[in-house]
């Protein structure tokens, strides 16, 4: 039996593009099991596309073949990739979209898939003419190594917004983070691995939190929404992995004025996370 093919792009259901690629999956791998992580990143939105990816890997079986598609470079100069990962293997254009599952398995090993592109029925629509066989032939049970040659995981893509960084100050510390995903509460999930970055953090005695253009507001580190009064500003390790600013039944998106792939500051006096 082929393997499972998790879908993911920005294409929504009104559409007939999401699918097209469950009927061309249907074609070429009758009997994978297609499940559909999701088909609402907002159009063109890479950064959300990348967190909602890294955030998912690990809850899909090994084995799983991730068909993403976030494109808004279809039919450019930008490369398809295949990224095997984690024991599963994503298939994206290089422009990002696999950015944070780097971040998180720096073990990764890169394919380049381009050349499968050159005479596709479509210059618009790569994820249905390219992609989505090449999945197949994934779930079928070929190596990614079979779909082309192996490519420096270093000169894939890496967006300003997937790389947080630390920086002294005379007054203490500032983490330069950017917001990844505004979910339906307004919780505000930044490109700051739990792991990595909550430890550090958790210390912290106090801190200010500002998006770029927004105002500078006070937020303490809690473990759940439940300890921040109604309305007041938190940063938590979220159930994604990667650390948030939210409010206690309030948008924090709309406290701060952020939005996804907005910079934002962490402000730490005299903390060294």
């Amino acid at each position: 039996m082929p393997g499972p093919v998790a879908l993911l792009t920005d294409f929504g259901t009104a559409d007939p593009y999401a699918g097209q690629l469950r009927g061309t999956l249907a074609a070429l791998a009758p009997g994978a099991s297609v499940i559909d992580l999701s088909h609402g990143v907002e159009p063109f939105n890479v950064a959300q596309g990348a967190f909602f990816l890294a955030a998912s890997l690990e809850h899909f079986p090994a084995g799983t073949v991730f068909l993403a598609v976030v494109d808004p470079g279809v039919g450019g100069p930008r490369r398809l990739v295949a990224l095997a990962a984690a024991g599963r293997t994503v298939l994206a254009p290089d422009n990002g979209l696999a950015a944070l599952v780097l971040a998180r398995h720096p073990g990764a090993r890169a394919f380049d898939l381009s050349e499968h592109a050159r005479g596709a029925a479509s210059w618009t629509f790569h994820g249905r003419d390219v992609l989505a066989p090449l999945a197949a032939r994934l779930a079928r049970g070929e190596a990614p190594q079979a779909l082309g040659p192996a490519l420096d995981v270093t000169a894939l893509v890496r967006p300003r917004w997937a790389a947080p960084a630390r920086e002294a100050t005379p007054e203490g510390v500032r983490i330069l983070a950017a917001v990844i995903h505004v979910d339906r509460f307004g919780n505000c999930v930044l490109n700051l691995d739990a792991p990595a970055w909550g430890p550090g953090l958790r210390a912290a005695a106090a801190l200010t939190a500002q998006a770029a253009g927004g105002p500078a507001l006070p937020a303490r580190t809690v473990r759940a929404y439940a300890e921040l009064a109604p309305g007041e500003l938190g940063l938590l390790a979220g159930s994604q992995g990667y650390l948030e600013l939210a409010c206690n039944q309030a948008p924090a998106s709309r406290a701060l004025g952020a939005h996804c792939a907005a910079p934002l500051t962490l402000t730490l006096p005299g903390a060294h996370p």
